[in-house]
């Protein structure tokens, strides 16, 4: 009953210590998940900056003429 005990502790030690690294590696992870998403949004806005660049620009171009 004694060995069953201790190899039940050492289980849930042993749980609790991986939960631990879990709950770690989730911060880590929601963190640069959190990072990502703003770089993404910056992206997305120098991104559609460009667009509305480049589309003032070509309509400064010269029209060809139809033939």
């Amino acid at each position: 009953m004694e060995h069953e005990l201790d190899y039940l502790e050492s289980r849930v030690a042993a749980l609790i210590a991986r939960l631990h690294e879990l709950d770690a590696q989730n911060s880590r992870l929601a963190a640069a998940l959190g990072e990502s998403l703003r770089d993404n949004a910056e992206l997305k806005f120098a991104l559609e900056e460009t667009r509305h660049r480049v589309a003032a620009l070509m309509e400064r171009l010269p029209k060809e003429e139809e033939a």
